[in-house]
């Protein structure tokens, strides 16, 4: 059959959900550490799209295999890079950013990527976005029954497991688990409860270096914490603080100023005397600190 896929299409996106779950309605799929791509095949050539309609096509050279899909497919997924066994996030923003042809083709060999499928749009050009998720994905696994390798995967899930699902994501590191409603249709741009995120938190004691602040409002505090036997900056933490809290840890460093950081830091900020801790969450530790950091709670240490 011949014809035209849409430009673009709006990805459908996920709410953030709380406790994991059990559902014999809900498919459970790891949630990928990447970057959401849509994959359009058509005129024998494929097209990477991002969700802000940027075109990743050109960067990665390695995912030509894509071209071989069917005419008239488009996939939604996630372009994955991998670092010892487990997906780097850090890596594929790399990859993202990565300009000049020499460039992007020696990173092709040495940080390559995988096109992630986890949903089908089009099938010979034909919409699917009403079919509800478990024929769509029945669909996703005959056509790539055989395709699948290095450079494109198959998101695999479950039905019905999602706590031992998500404890086995925590286990392993992972960022989370997705559980998508079986029955729901592909609703582009929409975010709601049919795909519901679950992510689990971490927790670190961090010193307390610094704060920023805005009149007589603390906005941040500047922390740091232990990485192989010493304490590093790791950046920000603002999220978490309450009014009342703010107003005590606003007093407290204004207590306890010096005028440099006890320890290198590249922040800028006002600083304070050694003795001051909290307790923050995140998501995960990357190249640049800690990913979505709150605030838990903070003490004094002589």
């Amino acid at each position: 059959m011949s014809g035209e896929l849409p430009l673009f299409v709006e990805p459908m996106l996920a709410e953030l959900g709380g406790e994991p779950f059990d559902s014999p309605e809900h498919l459970f799929e790891i949630k990928w550490d990447g970057v959401r791509a849509l994959c359009f095949v058509e005129g024998g050539a494929f097209r990477l799209m991002g969700r802000s309609r940027a075109d990743y096509s050109a960067r990665f050279p390695e995912l030509e295999e894509l071209r071989a899909l069917p005419p008239g497919t488009l996939l939604d997924g996630e372009l994955v890079a991998w670092k010892d066994g487990r997906p780097d996030f850090q890596q594929t923003m790399q990859r993202i950013h990565s300009r000049g042809t020499h460039r992007i083709r020696a990173l092709s060999r040495t940080n390559p990527v995988a096109f992630v499928a986890f949903d089908f749009l089009y099938r010979d050009f034909r919409p699917l976005l009403g079919l509800p998720l478990r024929e769509r994905r029945a669909a996703l696994e005959d056509l790539l029954d055989g395709r699948v390798g290095a450079r494109l995967a198959l998101s695999e899930g479950l039905v019905g497991s999602g706590i031992a699902f998500f404890e086995e994501a925590r286990a392993r590191a992972l960022e989370g688990v997705v559980a998508k409603r079986l029955a729901s249709p592909y609703r582009p741009g929409a975010r709601g409860d049919d795909w519901i995120k679950l992510k689990p938190r971490r927790t670190v004691l961090c010193a307390v270096l610094g704060y920023v602040a805005e009149g007589n409002d603390l906005r941040s505090l500047v922390i740091a914490t232990e990485e192989e036997g010493r304490l590093v900056c790791i950046g920000r933490v603002a999220s978490g603080m309450t009014d009342t809290v703010r107003a005590r840890l606003f007093s407290e460093c204004r207590s306890r100023a010096r005028s440099t950081p006890f320890l290198d830091c590249a922040e800028d900020a006002l600083w304070i005397q050694p003795g001051l801790y909290c307790t923050v969450s995140y998501l995960e530790r990357t190249e640049n600190g800690l990913r979505a950091p709150i605030f838990l709670d903070s003490f004094l240490r002589p």
